[in-house]
């Protein structure tokens, strides 16, 4: 079907994506959830149009993802006999 399209669509885009950040087991899961979604199980939402889903996300989005850079510690060792004449032990 990818090879079909004559192109990339948002869904190829979106799985190509979900399958450079998660596991095979992650990736299957959530491939899972895509199809029975398509097949019309609603997971507790409204079967018509119902703009929660997408909030839920967002929500969950902000919850779960962090931007918080990790910091790296580093100890250093100060060597006597440096021949830095700027050192002061």
């Amino acid at each position: 079907m990818v090879k079909k399209t004559g192109g990339i669509t948002e869904l190829t885009q979106a799985l190509t994506l979900l399958a450079q950040k998660f596991s095979q087991k992650e990736y299957n899961l959530i491939t899972s959830v895509m199809f029975a979604l398509k097949i019309g199980v609603n997971y507790g939402y409204r079967t018509e149009f119902d703009p929660a889903m997408l909030a839920d996300a967002k929500y969950i989005f902000k919850l779960h993802h962090s931007k918080k850079p990790t910091a790296k510690i580093f100890k250093l060792k100060l060597v006597k006999g440096s021949k830095d004449t700027n050192v002061k032990l």
